[in-house]
């Protein structure tokens, strides 16, 4: 169904009633459940095929619902009201309560949220008046789904509802702070930059290393070394695909007219290559190609986390 005052009334009650419904955020389309139930919570592990370690992100429309799930300090609040709603999870000690029952949060006293900044989602929460638990709508360890068309085709009539709003306004998932740190800690590379975050705190912040062994028990999403990957090998680097590759392109330096390719920026714009690269490893996914290579991309600013998912895809 399409974003209506119908399909909102209708995913509030499937919600409701422990059903699963897929949602654009402006990052990626989330698989949501009401985050107080255990039995879709456990819908959701089990259609992702998601490790019961790996903890949800939380979703709620405003600070004083995020207060009644987790331990808001001045540092946190201030970044709150800078950055939500929109593209940053916050990582925060949680508060037990019936709102977020503990397989959400994989059992671990820390909780993740975020204020996603669609109108629709939004009012959802507030009609449903409790949090949402929304992991990204594709199998686990796949390429997230930007449209509402790549939720059908991970999962079928598995899901009880798709709302389809259309491509998302940035491509590529949240950033991820841990507060509950000694210094703050980046966990996930996403739209807004470390740099920004340290501008707007004034503190020392450990941005995300990929060289460091990933944690055993996460406390976040993002955290698995082998991520938002295609099912055909990933090679990155590579300017001159070999006759049985897909490529991936960046910017208008390669004259060379290998089929199948895709571009993610001919203008080397990497907000608009961040906004295409998932779409288009799906897309060139399908040919079902010896390998997809990438062609180099600049490691700066939203750059980084382009970089950081094809490492993983490719790991």
């Amino acid at each position: 169904m399409n974003e209506s005052e119908d399909s909102l009334k209708k995913a509030v009650l499937f919600l409701r009633n422990e059903k699963l419904v897929a949602l654009k955020t402006e990052t990626v389309y989330g698989l949501a459940c009401e985050s107080g139930s255990s039995k879709a919570i456990k819908k959701v592990y089990n259609l992702k095929k998601r490790p019961l370690f790996n903890p949800l992100i939380i979703h709620v429309n405003s600070i004083d619902l995020a207060e009644k799930i987790s331990v808001i300090n001045d540092d946190s609040r201030k970044i709150m009201e800078e950055f939500w709603p929109g593209p940053l999870t916050l990582i925060l000690t949680r508060k037990k309560n019936n709102l977020v029952h503990k397989f959400a949060v994989s059992g671990l006293e820390t909780i993740a949220i975020r204020i996603p900044s669609s109108e629709f989602v939004l009012k959802l929460i507030s009609k449903l008046n409790k949090p949402i638990a929304a992991p990204s709508a594709n199998e686990s360890g796949y390429i997230s789904a930007t449209d509402a068309a790549h939720v059908v085709d991970s999962f079928g009539e598995k899901v009880d509802l798709i709302i389809d709003s259309g491509r998302t306004e940035y491509g590529v998932e949240s950033t991820i702070l841990d507060m509950t740190t000694n210094p703050y800690e980046i966990k996930r590379l996403g739209v807004i930059d470390y740099k920004t975050i340290i501008k707007k705190l004034g503190k020392k912040v450990k941005n995300l290393n990929f060289k460091e062994k990933r944690p055993l028990r996460p406390n976040s999403p993002g955290q698995m070394l082998k991520h938002y990957a295609p099912k055909t090998p990933l090679r990155l680097n590579i300017d001159k695909p070999n006759l049985d590759d897909a490529f991936l392109d960046f910017g208008n330096k390669n004259t060379i007219s290998h089929q199948p390719t895709l571009n993610l920026s001919k203008s080397s714009n990497l907000k608009e290559a961040a906004f295409n690269l998932f779409y288009f490893l799906r897309k060139l996914d399908k040919y079902s190609k010896k390998r997809i290579v990438v062609a180099p991309i600049p490691d700066q600013g939203i750059g980084k986390t382009i970089n950081e998912r094809l490492k993983r895809a490719a790991s």
